[in-house]
């Protein structure tokens, strides 16, 4: 149900930045496949949307920064940031991932891609009786997602990823060992800049 849920924010996100897109952009070219030349660099800002198999689902922030050697492949490097507090501890997480972006049909005007690659969490669990821990973790990711380029220096996108992560190690109120499945759902709406 919780996917779902953030499945229906996405659309309705993505609905409220192409009302705001400017009428002259939408009427300059009315062909969704038309190639665009979009440089070889963009960088932008993004929410995010985690969704983990035990804790709370919550939308955090961040930024992603890609390179477009080829015309069909591109490289993502982004970080996040997000917070868990769960059976009296509070896991702060700083994602930070590299991924590889597949587009199946060039960079088209809208483009859908297929991604995956790995990423570095370090994450600071604090919990009860003074408990201060940091952890280094390492996660692999895949999904897929949807770019839209409203000009060749302006683009919007939107993508879904499976994260696969190690557990987090933490200790509970009675000061017992016990870990968290970090497993989950991330789903990211971006506005990125090309260059």
């Amino acid at each position: 149900m919780k996917p779902l849920l953030a499945i229906c924010a996405l659309a309705i996100v993505i609905s409220g930045i192409s009302i705001m897109i400017p009428q002259q952009a939408a009427a300059a070219d009315n062909d969704l496949f038309q190639q665009m030349d979009i440089g070889f660099f963009s960088v932008g800002g993004r929410a995010t949307y985690y969704d983990p198999q035990e804790g709370q689902s919550r939308w955090f922030g961040g930024g992603q920064v890609r390179l477009y050697p080829f015309k069909y492949l591109a490289f993502e490097g982004s970080a996040d940031y997000r917070r868990e507090d769960t059976a009296g501890s509070r896991i702060h997480t700083y994602p930070v991932q590299v991924s590889a972006l597949i587009y199946p049909l060039g960079h088209t005007r809208l483009a859908p891609f297929l991604l995956g690659g790995g990423g570095w969490y370090y994450t600071t669990v604090k919990g009860p009786g003074n408990f201060d821990d940091t952890q280094n973790r390492f996660g692999l990711h895949a999904g897929g997602g949807l770019q839209f380029f409203l000009s060749n220096f302006v683009s919007i996108d939107s993508t879904y990823r499976f994260i696969w992560l190690e557990d987090i190690q933490s200790k509970d109120q009675n000061i017992k060992d016990k870990s968290f499945n970090d497993n989950g759902h991330m789903i990211t709406v971006g506005l990125n800049f090309h260059f």
